[in-house]
């Protein structure tokens, strides 16, 4: 079948474009989607439209108060969830413009991101689909070097004259399509259901037709990607049968070609880094799924996972840190700060660590992560705008890092290695960014290990607290600090529309820290179970409670990795509890309280920074499980103290926002590069 583009007098070019973004909740990533769309798109020349497929309350809330901020933001609202395909659908009808691109939101968009896109669908009339790089795209992805961000590799692509680079089967993460194509063969084929394969099916019928679809080679935008749908699994497989009783010999053909091709290759090759056999993050990953197997008693499930350890591990490589790369790859004339990390670990200091750096990327600054582990979890936990050097030793990671103007320790094991940096002249500047009395993390027993962790806040001469109580602390020690209050994600934890039924108190456990009050917690729980019988009790923070004495019934939610899925636990609780006998900030209870949970807190530690007694939190003397069962029991019994500290907690919470806290942290990190002239 024959293109019916007239190839004697070319279309002129296309100058406008109708944006469609599909949202179903998601707002953290709705947050910085739109942010980066609004900060980097002529909005006055081309169109958005957003449609909003019955998203939860906070959500359309926010998205109806952005479109109300542009005349040419506009929101369509499904009053029921039709999924992605139908959300898609329905805009492509709706857009009036010779072009559309269907952007999901777990996508933040580059300068000259369009501008790019347009530029490579008008090179030839027959282009209908267009797609950028990005880190996460099926056959298309171009992955970031270490220690690059996505917004250096799209101003490093940028310099470049731009090519259209045939592929098989485009993306829908970003996809730019030409309104001309759309009416000749139709938009997402309703047969695929709420979706997977659409896209691909449509580009068999656009390449079929005589279309091009390609990849644009000087534009890069970040893509979170994973999918989220706890079906996806199946659903794949039902919609992979429809396309392959369709498409599959000449898919296979054209794919077949596209492999030989390797249109994408010398782009990959000027960015590519020798690799090395690292066979720990897949050791961490296979132990993980035995344990896993184990706990559900699967026997066959462990010895597979067992099995499938030994091939993926055998095959594991981590690519080196290329200075040279890192350097090509950078925004120009930009502020260098490297976090310098132990390990990326799940945990909510790791988590501290990635916010800061995504939103210093976005405010501008060249931050970089600096370790000698990545959890491959932790890149399935949240996103991150920069790919973390990974260094074998500390030695190899003092050598090796490429120069810049702060490093920053983030444990006392690294604050050595900073100190280190700062010496040889690889960082200008050192920072201590304590996130905890870290002293403290050895038992009273240990005098030596507790020196040995003080001794360290002396290496650096710039040191940042979470809180008043942690500055107190270090004042003690002989220490001066600087106060950035902890920022959390709020487009992340927020109330929930969830179902409340029996009374439910939610906790964090951990028996594998002495400092975390687990004896506390469960003896205060015992207590309060006698009283309430029909209390249901969540339990979250460790992998092994089953292995410990608890004596009563209770939700073992185990080590929670999905930010959201934690939010939906916090807001179906009554009342959450933390019995820690200290935190240096204590992120749960404000998270919590963010869901509109009432909040039962230890009185020791950073907590004080945001949580009053009676104003929106109950506080109890840690180590007195008496007194914490009296308190969890009256506010299950007055709602109305249990309403007055949730609206107390709502007002605290807007006070604690992470943009705000990256944007304090750049300011003081501006003063400190000030001091001396020039940048890394």
């Amino acid at each position: 079948m024959e293109c019916t583009v007239s190839m004697n007098a070319p279309p002129p070019n296309i100058s406008s474009c109708t944006i469609i973004l599909p949202v179903f909740n998601g707002l953290s990533l709705v947050i910085d989607c739109l942010e980066s769309v609004r900060a980097w798109t002529d909005l006055e020349q081309h169109r958005m439209l957003i449609v909003d497929d019955c998203s939860d309350a906070s959500t359309q809330a926010f998205l109806e108060s952005t479109a109300g901020e542009h005349a040419n933001i506009r929101v369509l609202r499904n009053d029921t969830n039709l999924g992605f395909l139908a959300a898609c659908n329905r805009g492509l009808a709706s857009a009036e413009t010779e072009a559309a691109l269907l952007l999901n939101s777990d996508v933040v968009v580059s300068p000259g991101w369009l501008e790019a896109m347009l530029g490579c669908m008008n090179r030839d009339p027959r282009i209908a689909a267009v797609n950028p790089l990005t880190n996460r795209a099926e056959q298309i992805s171009l992955d970031l070097p270490p220690g690059s961000n996505f917004l250096g590799m799209n101003e490093t692509l940028a310099r470049g004259e731009g090519a259209a680079l045939d592929v098989v089967t485009p993306v829908g993460f970003c996809l730019l399509l030409r309104r001309a194509a759309l009416d000749e063969v139709g938009g997402f084929d309703p047969v695929y259901g709420r979706g997977y394969c659409e896209e691909s099916d449509l580009c068999m019928r656009l390449l079929q037709a005589g279309w091009r679809t390609v990849v644009a080679d000087d534009v890069y935008v970040y893509h979170r990607g994973g999918g989220t749908f706890v079906d996806r699994d199946q659903r794949y497989q039902v919609n992979r049968r429809i396309f392959d009783q369709r498409w599959k010999k000449a898919y296979r053909e054209r794919f077949r070609g596209f492999r030989k091709a390797d249109p994408l290759g010398p782009t990959r090759a000027a960015f590519a880094a020798r690799s090395r056999w690292e066979p720990k993050p897949m050791v961490w990953q296979t132990a993980r799924a035995m344990l896993d197997a184990r706990a559900r008693s699967d026997w066959p499930g462990l010895v597979e996972q067992a099995a499938r350890g030994v091939v993926r591990t055998l095959r594991s490589r981590q690519p080196r840190v290329r200075a040279e790369i890192v350097e090509r790859t950078r925004r120009k004339n930009r502020l260098a700060v490297t976090y310098v990390l132990d390990q990326m670990v799940i945990a909510g200091g790791v988590l501290s660590v990635i916010q800061l750096v995504n939103e210093l990327i976005l405010q501008g600054v060249e931050a970089r992560i600096a370790t000698r582990f990545v959890d491959p979890l932790v890149l399935q936990w949240t996103r991150l705008y920069t790919r973390p050097m990974v260094f074998r030793s500390e030695r190899e990671l003092i050598d090796g890092l490429p120069p810049t103007d702060l490093a920053v320790a983030t444990l006392w094991k690294t604050a050595p290695w900073v100190a280190n940096l700062v010496e040889r002249g690889r960082a200008r500047h050192g920072v201590y960014f304590l996130q905890d009395y870290e002293p403290w993390f050895f038992p009273e027993s240990r005098p030596d290990l507790r020196r040995r962790v003080q001794q360290t806040f002396g290496l650096l001469p710039h040191r940042i607290v979470k809180s008043d109580w942690l500055g107190g602390k270090l004042a003690a020690d002989g220490f001066d600090s600087h106060k950035i209050r902890l920022g959390m994600d709020l487009g992340r934890f927020y109330p929930r529309d969830v179902a409340h039924g029996q009374p439910t108190v939610m906790a964090m456990a951990r028996p594998g820290t002495a400092y975390r009050g687990f004896s506390t917690l469960i003896e205060a729980l015992a207590l309060v179970r006698r009283r309430v019988p029909e209390l249901r009790i969540v339990l979250f923070g460790a992998r092994d409670l089953g292995q410990h004495s608890v004596p009563f019934d209770f939700e073992d939610a185990g080590v929670i990795q999905d930010m959201d899925r934690m939010a939906q636990l916090y807001s179906s609780a009554d009342v959450f509890i933390d019995s820690s006998d200290f935190q240096g900030f204590g992120r749960c209870g404000l998270e919590a309280m963010a869901c509109g949970t009432a909040c039962v807190l230890s009185s020791a530690g950073g907590v004080t920074e945001y949580a009053v007694d009676g104003r929106n939190a109950l506080l109890v003397a840690p180590g007195r499980p008496a007194a914490f069962a009296e308190a969890i029991v009256q506010l299950l019994e007055d709602a109305a103290l249990r309403t007055r500290l949730v609206e107390g907690g709502s007002a605290t919470v807007g006070e604690f926002d992470h943009k705000r806290e990256a944007g304090e942290t750049l300011a003081y990190f501006r003063t400190l590069a000030d001091a001396k002239s020039g940048h890394a």
